[in-house]
């Protein structure tokens, strides 16, 4: 790429911004190893996502690891179709029943697809205690959850109701590592997920959920509770 003298000489003083071209191009002149690019993606973080980073589900196929708070429901990942049938469709009212069926079927295919990628999930009591669609389908939702603590890859803890120290009550959000290093995370709002790339924001993300781990139930403490719950469902 050729860049005259004063558009160099503006980059220089701040008077013009360079473009991702122009960080690549300079990489590749003086050998940096792409250090320029880098550091243009974490300046420009918000304009410069790329598509593939908004969509959660194409990621998952890539991390090498994924970490995960709810709030309010049952992750999606470890959702029955049942389970998920009735939250989308009290979440979604305007959808047909074909389209609701398409997004059931979507978002319970795809734990299969990350066989042996490790999972670490964080709930709330509250959401694995609220009843969705009706008792037998929770019910059926928490035996799901005992069935995937047995698998070696997926954790799942469970922060009690009566902790008084929540650092996760800012809402639900998910990190991904990927697999060539980089990572990202998805907190979730009404309209899906937003996306966040920004290092320092990355890292914060990183803190909030360890802060949240160090409040949670131990595994078995989890899973003895989510037992009791599911017990009380009978």
């Amino acid at each position: 790429m050729l860049v005259s003298t004063p558009t160099v000489s503006a980059f220089e003083r701040g008077t013009r911004t360079p473009k991702r071209d122009h960080a690549e191009a300079a990489d590749s002149a003086l050998s940096t190893g792409g250090t320029l690019t880098q550091l243009w993606i974490r300046l420009n973080d918000t304009r410069d996502i790329p598509d593939s980073w908004r969509d959660f589900a194409l990621l998952e196929r890539q991390a090498t690891e994924i970490r995960e708070y709810q709030m309010m429901v049952v992750p999606g990942l470890l959702q029955t179709a049942k389970y998920a049938r009735a939250l989308i469709r009290a979440e979604r009212s305007w959808d047909t029943d074909e389209r609701v069926d398409q997004l059931v079927k979507s978002r319970t295919a795809r734990l299969a697809e990350l066989p042996r990628t490790p999972l670490h999930f964080i709930v709330d009591e509250s959401a694995v205690r609220r009843v969705l669609g009706s008792h037998e389908i929770m019910r059926e939702q928490l035996e799901r959850l005992l069935t995937l603590t047995e698998d070696w890859r997926i954790r799942i803890a469970v922060v009690p109701s009566d902790t008084t120290s929540h650092p996760g009550l800012s809402g639900s959000f998910r990190i991904m590592n990927l697999h060539d290093g980089r990572i990202v995370g998805h907190a979730e709002h009404w309209g899906g997920q937003a996306v966040i790339s920004n290092p320092r924001h990355v890292n914060q993300l990183g803190t909030t959920f360890g802060n949240i781990q160090a409040e949670a139930l131990p595994l078995r403490a989890s899973a003895d509770l989510l037992a009791q719950i599911r017990k009380g469902l009978m």
